[in-house]
């Protein structure tokens, strides 16, 4: 399996466990609604386009809430079996590309709003995975920051996510992990460190992130 097919498979088998109405960290959704989120986004590409068209955001949520009814186990099962073949995320090769932030951040979303959750062991592959994408998606999630930010993964030879013209910009150090989430805008949760000046770095702490 890829990492976004193990991602997918262990997030599924954490939702068994907390339930379906356990918190995340994504305001207003219970553990339903994130998994309806994402079985939208698969199997409903029409009811997805609210995700980042904002004036059907309402017909996106009516069709969320109705998967969202589906009984809990139905809808497990619909996760975890993965895309169905007609759905572009079907595609050869489209899983492993397009779903590996989506269901690794979605992970975190669910592990880290709960009492108990521990930061993760080190995982060489998932770092790597992670890291390219980061390379490839950087630009895309950190488009609206004032300057460029470097991101550097713990190895003291930090990549630019962003490119800027302008004075000023930070660095961002942390594992694949980490950067991941703060990137994706989990700033919140995410284990990094941003080195530049005061300014800049306040800066960058106001700028949206993330898709």
């Amino acid at each position: 399996m890829n990492i976004a097919q193990i991602e997918r498979q262990a997030l599924c088998d954490l939702l068994q466990r907390v339930g379906p109405e356990a918190p995340t960290l994504n305001e207003g959704w219970v553990t339903r609604d994130l998994a309806a989120h994402l079985v939208l986004r698969e199997t409903r590409p029409d009811g997805a386009l609210g995700v980042l068209i904002k004036p059907l955001a309402g017909y996106t949520k009516k069709v969320q809430d109705r998967i969202a009814s589906t009984p809990w186990p139905e809808l497990l099962d619909r996760l975890r079996n993965g895309p169905p073949r007609l759905s572009p995320f079907g595609i050869p090769g489209v899983d492993a590309r397009a779903n590996l932030g989506e269901f690794y951040v979605h992970h975190e979303d669910v592990r880290r709003a709960q009492d108990d959750w521990e930061p993760r062991p080190a995982d060489g592959e998932r770092y790597r995975a992670l890291e390219r994408m980061l390379m490839k998606m950087g630009r895309l999630l950190l488009r609206r920051s004032p300057f460029t930010v470097r991101l550097d993964p713990g190895t003291g030879q930090p990549f630019v996510g962003h490119g800027s013209d302008k004075p000023g910009g930070v660095t961002v150090v942390g594992s694949p992990d980490e950067l991941t989430l703060w990137c994706f805008g989990r700033e919140d949760v995410a284990q990094v460190e941003l080195i530049g000046s005061e300014t800049d770095v306040a800066a960058l702490r106001a700028a949206e992130r993330g898709l």
